[in-house]
């Protein structure tokens, strides 16, 4: 029999969620919008489009391992290309950090109701990790993370805006919070819905500059403004001797060529971003309206999703339920550690305005006789 390292039996497998498809043929239904990954409605860019196409006529060749891209992201950040690493997606630099800085002894901190992968990629390097319960409002409790500190401390994961919950932490409260931070100690910043935030919150966003310090990573992401989520697409931005441990442990020929082709022509094409943020705004306006009228509240959001806390974990399962009978896929929130909790992302217009008659026509009201609790939530 073969035998694993006894760690890996605490791990499970990722279980993406149900496809349209599916749900069509569950529910005998011909319309069906997925609004349960926070991906980008419009697609990516047309120079990243073209830009794949053309890479795929080398593709029997070894790519450079994303040298070009760095290069690139550099000149984007305007830093050297050594304070730069590039992986497959910025979930792949989550894990890579894990294995990479937290030795035997060692543990990771965080909070409550954070991105998954964080944990998962903390167990997969046979670590521990500690996690700070969320503050009101579902937001990061700063002053409660800066206090859990100890001497076992050695990575703090932040991701800002935080997903599930949309929340972001205010440049003051995260200048205050590095400051009280050894630097010894090594912070990840997931700013994978950054290009969101700044549109959204402008006056609240931290600059580059404010964050760049020699204990912190920054972790941006193709997948989400840029539209090139199937590609795997992420990259870390970093002091170089931070940096260089992310480079020394990456496979030689990752990410893929087409990705990083089609990056380097998306970051190219900021007016497609700036249409996507323009997008998601005029979405969340709608969609917020529409959880208010359904007596439905939600946190103010900074990121491309709204998440609605129904109160219960029977309430959450009738809400994704009864969304998915009128078209709709959302994501429950179970395996981020928030069983009452539902997260829906921002579509096309189109989608988002058909998604706000569902919710004005009372299908949270569509209850049996045995389901008498009604769907609402308190004020945050």
């Amino acid at each position: 029999m073969i035998t694993v390292n006894p760690h890996l039996h605490t791990t499970s497998a990722y279980a993406p969620g149900a496809s349209p498809e599916q749900i069509k043929a569950q529910y005998g239904l011909s319309d069906v919008e997925k609004l349960a990954s926070n991906e980008n409605p419009l697609g990516c860019s047309a120079r990243a489009m073209r830009a794949a196409i053309d890479a795929l006529s080398t593709v029997n060749r070894y790519n450079d391992g994303g040298t070009a891209l760095r290069v690139r992201l550099a000149e984007f950040h305007g830093v050297t290309p050594d304070h730069i690493a590039v992986h497959n997606g910025s979930d792949a630099i989550i894990h890579q950090i894990m294995r990479a800085f937290l030795l035997p002894g060692e543990t990771a901190l965080s909070s409550e109701g954070t991105f998954v992968s964080f944990r998962l990629a903390v167990a997969g390097a046979d670590r521990k990790c500690r996690l700070v319960p969320l503050a009101d409002g579902y937001r990061y409790d700063m002053s409660a993370m800066a206090d859990a500190v100890d001497e076992s401390t050695k990575v703090i994961y932040i991701a800002n805006p935080n997903n599930p919950t949309g929340t972001h932490v205010p440049a003051d409260e995260l200048i205050a919070f590095l400051d009280r931070i050894p630097t010894s100690v090594l912070v990840v910043l997931d700013e994978a819905y950054i290009e969101y935030a700044r549109q959204l919150h402008p006056q609240t966003i931290p600059s580059d500059d404010a964050v760049s310090r020699p204990n912190v990573v920054r972790l941006r992401t193709f997948s989400k403004a840029y539209g090139l989520a199937a590609l795997r697409i992420g990259y870390a931005i970093g002091h170089p001797d931070v940096i260089q441990w992310l480079n020394r442990t990456k496979l030689p020929f990752d990410p893929n060529g087409v990705g990083c082709s089609a990056a380097i022509a998306a970051l190219d094409d900021q007016e497609f971003v700036a249409q996507t943020v323009e997008l998601n705004a005029q979405c969340l306006a709608i969609m917020k309206q529409a959880v208010h009228q359904a007596e439905l509240v939600s946190v103010e959001p900074a990121a491309n999703f709204l998440m609605i806390d129904l109160r219960s974990p029977e309430s959450a399962s009738r809400f994704h339920r009864l969304l998915l009978q009128g078209g709709f896929i959302s994501r429950p929130l179970t395996g981020f550690g928030l069983p009452s909790c539902v997260r829906i992302s921002t579509g096309t217009l189109e989608q988002t305005t058909r998604l706000a008659e569902v919710l004005r026509n009372g299908i949270l009201q569509h209850q049996t006789h045995e389901e008498q609790s009604p769907i609402l939530v308190r004020e945050v």
